[in-house]
């Protein structure tokens, strides 16, 4: 029975976020949308968390994961950017929102094939990505006439390229709560929700671009220092 608790978050994961994508399809706008993806994110670490913590780590649970991400942080954020970029121009630009699913299955292929290491990933996780554009799509402040569409198809190229980069971002996966073991977890946890709870949704894509620079700073300074 415990064999099957992961799973069930996994595929429940996976049903929300089909959801998601058919209520893109019959007009639902992307901020109600982004609300239901919060329990996408919450599943997809529910599931990792119980396996481990169960013990129950197994090759079908991992591929059922990935199968399950590919809707909710592939297919759907790729949903998102369709309906969105064409909304800010009647051109054939909307399509370059293809290459978000196209390199998060890349992304989730790799993912399959590394060996799992519970301090970072290699490369920009498909949730983190996912997150991103859903949430700059969502997006309506005093900036709002700046992110255009060219500004899109820069981002995408940019995060296409981060996916299945070699560039160690940190891994939120937590084997326990202790406080010690995963300092830096918490602490890089812990700024983001006090944005969210003084500016509130319309920060989000922030937050995941300060990821990104953050990610992309320890790995360059890593670099030089081992030069």
């Amino acid at each position: 029975m415990k064999n099957n608790i992961p799973n069930f978050f996994t595929l429940l994961n996976l049903t929300v976020g089909f959801y998601c994508i058919i209520n893109i399809l019959n007009g639902e706008s992307i901020s109600s949308i982004l609300l239901l993806f919060y329990f996408c994110l919450a599943l997809d670490f529910l599931d990792g968390f119980f396996a481990r913590r169960l013990n129950v780590i197994s090759e079908f649970g991992k591929q059922l994961d990935s199968l399950a991400d590919l809707i909710s942080f592939g297919a759907l954020p790729s949903t998102v950017l369709f309906f969105h970029m064409a909304e800010l121009s009647d051109t054939d630009l909307k399509y370059f929102s293809f290459l978000i699913l196209i390199f998060s299955v890349i992304r989730l292929a790799k993912f399959n094939l590394a060996d799992e290491n519970n301090n970072f990933f290699e490369g920009l996780p498909t949730p983190a990505n996912a997150l991103f554009f859903i949430s700059i799509s969502s997006y309506n402040g005093p900036f709002t006439s700046l992110i255009t569409q060219e500004l899109f198809i820069g981002l995408i190229l940019f995060f296409s390229f981060l996916m299945i980069s070699n560039i160690k971002f940190m891994n939120f996966k937590f084997k326990s709560f202790d406080f010690q073991r995963n300092k830096e977890k918490y602490i890089t946890l812990l700024i983001p929700f006090v944005l969210l709870l003084l500016y509130g949704h319309s920060i989000l894509f922030l937050i995941v671009f300060s990821y990104v620079i953050y990610s992309l700073s320890k790995a360059l300074i890593t670099r030089l220092y081992l030069k």
